[in-house]
């Protein structure tokens, strides 16, 4: 699992500091120039530049973060197709062979389940990826075996295509579910915001006027943004899971009722 500083800290701490800290830089810049005579160029342009770089920065952060977010659910309800194909195929079978099958496929769908309502559990994330590594061999194995038997060829040529695109929808959770937006672009989008705040400030001290509500409300918009942005990035915790689709993994269970 992912561990930063930025990564391990809960995002509505880190929002919450960006707060403190764009309201400070706003009455520091304020401070500064409001002691000072106003220039003769109007520097509003610029600033409207910065306002825009900004917005832009925010955009694209959290489009890289929604994406990634609408990927593990797309990648999460494609696993779930997939289990249930391999589900349903296993009755090809005569009952005494699909029987082993359902018992496995139930054992594979339990690991599957307890890898995603882990958390941040590192000795459970491990332990259900170690428990869905031994079923997957388990049903390889079976499987092969049955394709070099005559009487059930047919039925394996089926399985097997159906258990290669299950395990590697489960590759392709995993990778989607460690994916996340560079923590680059996330310090960059931190920081741009301090500065702009200040900035903000800055320019306001030359009118010897700041407003408390545009300014309250610049920082808590901003802030809530960056507070969505990084909880669409964390698929392990936060207010946006992937709970709707895990629950198509619980329905696929009633086939072993």
């Amino acid at each position: 699992m992912k561990h930063s500083f930025l990564y391990d800290t809960d995002a509505l701490i880190i929002v919450s500091a960006l707060f403190v800290l764009m309201f400070a830089a706003i009455k520091t810049g304020y401070k500064i120039s409001s002691g000072r005579s106003k220039p003769d160029s109007d520097h509003s342009g610029i600033l409207s530049s910065l306002l825009g770089l900004l917005a832009l920065l925010l955009a694209f952060t959290f489009g890289m973060s929604g994406s990634r977010y609408d990927s593990r659910k797309a990648s999460l309800v494609q696993e779930s197709n997939d289990i249930g194909t391999a589900i349903l195929r296993a009755n090809v079978y005569p009952d005494s062979i699909a029987n082993f099958y359902k018992k496995d496929f139930n054992n594979y769908l339990n690991a599957r389940i307890a890898y995603f309502e882990s958390g941040r559990d590192e000795e459970k994330i491990s332990a259900s990826q170690k428990k869905t590594a031994a079923v997957s061999a388990i049903l390889w194995k079976r499987t092969t075996d049955l394709a070099h038997q005559k009487d059930n060829l047919l039925p394996s040529n089926m399985m097997i295509p159906a258990l290669n695109s299950m395990f590697d929808s489960a590759t392709t959770v995993n990778a989607a579910y460690a994916s996340s937006v560079p923590e680059s672009i996330v310090y960059l989008l931190l920081i741009f915001s301090i500065v702009i705040s200040f900035y903000i400030g800055y320019s306001s001290g030359f009118k010897k006027t700041l407003e408390p509500y545009f300014t309250f409300g610049f920082c808590f918009l901003t802030c809530v943004v960056i507070y969505i942005t990084l909880d669409l990035d964390r698929p392990r915790r936060g207010i946006i899971n992937l709970q709707n689709e895990i629950v198509l993994l619980r329905d696929l269970q009633t086939n072993f009722n």
